[in-house]
């Protein structure tokens, strides 16, 4: 039993890590409406942090803890155990928590781009595996929501 529920948490953690990890796209109310594409020359692209309110960090120290608990539950009988469940439980949530920091910060760049009709605009864009990487000099297109949002920067 404590060794089903133990490959349960590392499951689970393990899923949890990667899901932060997921190219982001449009939003469901993007797809089918109208964007207006202006191009542009990118004037600047600097790296920024990203912070995603801190769920990962709470989520990843509850998790660590209840494995480090079940993990240190295993070893020892009497004194020796209640001793190695407390350290399993602290360690564990200390690992969690750092684990789970990295899915709360991300990375993103922050792009200016001077437009083709004068304009100048500025947007932040996550960096995963479904965008490219910009850099100043570039030729884009700006796609710019009916709200007047920015949703996307690509490569012309």
């Amino acid at each position: 039993m404590k060794k089903l529920l133990m490959g349960s948490m590392i499951a689970t953690m393990t899923l949890l890590s990667f899901s932060g990890c997921a190219p982001k796209g449009y939003s469901e109310s993007a797809v089918g409406s109208t964007m207006k594409v202006e191009p542009g020359i990118v004037q600047s692209v600097r790296q920024v942090q990203i912070n995603n309110k801190g769920v990962g960090n709470t989520l990843g120290t509850v998790v660590g803890a209840v494995a480090g608990g079940v993990a240190g539950s295993t070893v020892g009988g009497g004194a020796g155990q209640t001793v190695a469940t407390v350290a399993g439980t602290a360690i564990g949530g200390v690992v969690g928590g750092i684990a789970g920091d990295s899915m709360d910060n991300q990375y993103g760049q922050e792009v200016v781009v001077k437009l083709n009709s004068g304009r100048t605009v500025a947007t932040v864009l996550r960096i995963n595996g479904a965008s490219a990487m910009l850099q100043a000099g570039q030729a884009v297109n700006v796609f710019i929501a009916a709200d007047g949002s920015i949703s996307n920067v690509v490569p012309r």
